[in-house]
């Protein structure tokens, strides 16, 4: 699965706008982001990023390997902050909905949020740089994720999975068909990978 803690799978899909709406204290003095990736990026050496497959993609709904060419667009790579900024994270969230605390609803803005909630920048680097060198284009990095583009035959030679064609229940779909691999050095600041397909979330039961 992508981030484990309730809170990080939570900020994982909501927008930096909304964000800025939700996190408050102008109290907080930014403190350096400490490093997670600290060796040379070795694409011999990979791990796999568990839970990045969708349930539908399954043998008997397989209809084959789309074409390299096939656009990805706008894939998030979701990115994970050391145990401290986590905390630290969420004690901020705790404190902006104390009506007893001197925090109580202060805004940070979403620049504010960006400074003192995002990987080190040269984390930031080496990831964006990985995904170049692999013939992605990177769209927008924000606090939690980098946006970035490419095709199914970039992402099966990155990424070290397919993209195949999907039927389910009389419509068709793409998606991966086994979880993700990145090289092992940057997983400490990686949580997963998000529209590696286009299925659309369900409603939860009762609710429309």
């Amino acid at each position: 699965m992508l981030d484990q803690s309730p809170l990080s799978r939570h900020l994982a899909v909501v927008p930096i706008s909304l964000l800025a709406l939700v996190l408050a204290s102008a109290q907080v003095r930014p403190q350096p982001t400490r490093r997670l990736i600290t060796q040379a990026i070795d694409e011999s050496k990979r791990v796999e990023l568990p839970g990045n497959t969708h349930l539908e993609a399954i043998t008997s709904n397989d209809r084959g390997r789309v074409p390299d060419s096939l656009p990805m667009e706008h894939m998030q790579l979701q990115l994970r902050l050391p145990k401290e900024k986590e905390e630290q994270l969420d004690n901020l969230l705790q404190k902006i909905q104390d009506p007893r605390s001197p925090d109580y609803h202060k805004w940070l803005t979403a620049e504010q949020f960006k400074e003192q909630f995002s990987l080190a920048p040269e984390d930031i680097e080496t990831i964006a740089n990985w995904l170049k060198s692999q013939g992605f284009t990177v769209n927008v990095i924000n606090a939690r994720s980098v946006d970035f583009s490419g095709t199914a035959g970039q992402v099966r030679h990155a990424f070290r999975t397919e993209i195949h064609y999907f039927d389910v229940r009389g419509v068709r779909h793409i998606a991966n068909i086994s979880d993700p691999q990145i090289p092992a050095a940057l997983a400490p600041a990686v949580a997963g990978i998000v529209s590696l397909n286009d299925f659309k979330p369900h409603p939860i039961s009762g609710v429309r």
